[in-house]
């Protein structure tokens, strides 16, 4: 049997399991990606298998995952820029305050919920709407 690996897309496999990251999204047919939402994790790529997930219960993977499949339901590409860190938390720190420095608004500033509390319909919709201003304040600035 041959297996054709030209279909598959390519990571380097990590060295160093502490990153920080960057979530960005891309409008069909442009090339500049606007940044999101920033993160860290001790867990590497296990980390983006919980915004695939979107737990309701977890009210940061709901969040980043709803946010995730509402941009990719608009037509936005999704990625994910990493890097391995020595201090995640203080570089994601830096990060969050350069990117609202630039003028970004990012996810990470969306109140997360108690589970036990919150209406998950309602949720997904504050959510929605944050991404809908976020894609309307992105799409006057150009």
């Amino acid at each position: 049997m041959n297996v054709d690996l030209t279909q598959f897309h390519e990571i380097e496999f990590p060295s160093h399991c502490d990153i920080v990251y960057v979530l960005e999204y891309i409008k069909s047919g442009d090339t500049s990606a606007i940044p999101f939402y920033v993160g860290e994790t001790s867990r590497h790529m296990g980390r983006f298998g919980d915004y695939v997930s979107a737990k309701f219960s977890a009210s940061t993977d709901f969040k980043v995952g709803e946010a995730v499949r509402y941009l990719r339901a608009c037509g936005y590409k999704v990625m994910i820029k990493y890097k391995e860190s020595n201090s995640r938390r203080a570089d994601e720190e830096s990060i969050l305050k350069t990117l609202v420095q630039e003028g970004h608004r990012l996810l990470n500033s969306l109140a997360g919920y108690d589970y036990r509390n919150s209406d998950e319909e309602r949720e997904r919709l504050r959510i929605r709407g944050f991404i809908d201003e976020l894609i309307r304040i992105t799409d006057s600035a150009e």
